[in-house]
């Protein structure tokens, strides 16, 4: 099935609405749903260090916490930046 994907971040990037559309082969919604979240997690992690988002190692550095915390808060810094969405495309 075709999809069409973006993704982008939040904050002052623009959100998805300043990025073009890919089209992308997906069996499902829900792997067409995944592969836009890791490509917005990609653009992510470009741009760890950068732009107050920070790594696994600047939040325990930061936090003073353990490498699990870390990796939560980390998860959570993700889940408020990326911003991504897929449609499917009526063949």
């Amino acid at each position: 099935m075709k999809y069409r994907i973006r993704c982008a971040l939040g904050g002052g990037f623009g959100r998805c609405s300043m990025v073009e559309w890919e089209d992308v082969d997906c069996t499902s919604d829900g792997q067409a749903e995944e592969w836009a979240y890791e490509l917005a997690v990609d653009h992510y992690e470009m741009y760890e260090g950068q732009h107050d988002i920070r790594s696994t190692d600047d939040i325990m550095e930061d936090e003073e916490v353990d490498l699990n915390e870390a990796e939560e808060i980390r998860q959570d810094e993700i889940e408020s930046w990326v911003d991504y969405e897929y449609e499917k495309v009526e063949e």
